[in-house]
Parts: structure tokens; C-alpha cells; sequence
């Protein structure tokens, strides 16, 4: 069973994943209710940022072929 301070750092995480509120409150009710430990409910948020992080790091490099493309093709115009 979580503490106060454990449930705060769950929700601090969710936060920063920016869901809603609800979504958040929600989450924690269940956590709460299947006794989840902490380690293990942070160890599950933690893989759900991951993904954002790697979202980010994909749209860095489709930026940067297109950069890239662009700038290939001007110097072939000009």
C-alpha cells in the first residue's frame, strides 16, 4: 500500500505526461484499490514516458530529412 508522499509522486508523473485530471484521479483509485506498490506503478508510468520520448525523437528526424531535402534542392536550383 502506498503512502501519501508515494501517491503524490504517481501523480506528479502523470502530470507531467500531461493527462487530465480525472484520467489522474482515476488511475490512483485504482492503484489504491488493487494495492499496487509503488515501485511497480512507477516502473509502468515511467515505460508510458518512453514512448513519448521516442514520439519526440522521430519527429526530430523527420525534420531533419526534410531540412535536409530542402536544402539539397536549393543548392541544386541555384
Amino acid at each position: 500500500m502506498m503512502n501519501q508522499f508515494e501517491l503524490n509522486q504517481i501523480r506528479s508523473k502523470l502530470r507531467r505526461l500531461e493527462l487530465d485530471d480525472q484520467f489522474i484521479e482515476l488511475y490512483i483509485d485504482k492503484l489504491i484499490r488493487n494495492k499496487e506498490p509503488f515501485v511497480t506503478a512507477s516502473k509502468a508510468i515511467d515505460r508510458w514516458d518512453k514512448k513519448d520520448s521516442g514520439q519526440f525523437v522521430l519527429q526530430a528526424l523527420a525534420c531533419g530529412l526534410i531540412a535536409a531535402l530542402a536544402g539539397g534542392w536549393l543548392a541544386v536550383v541555384q
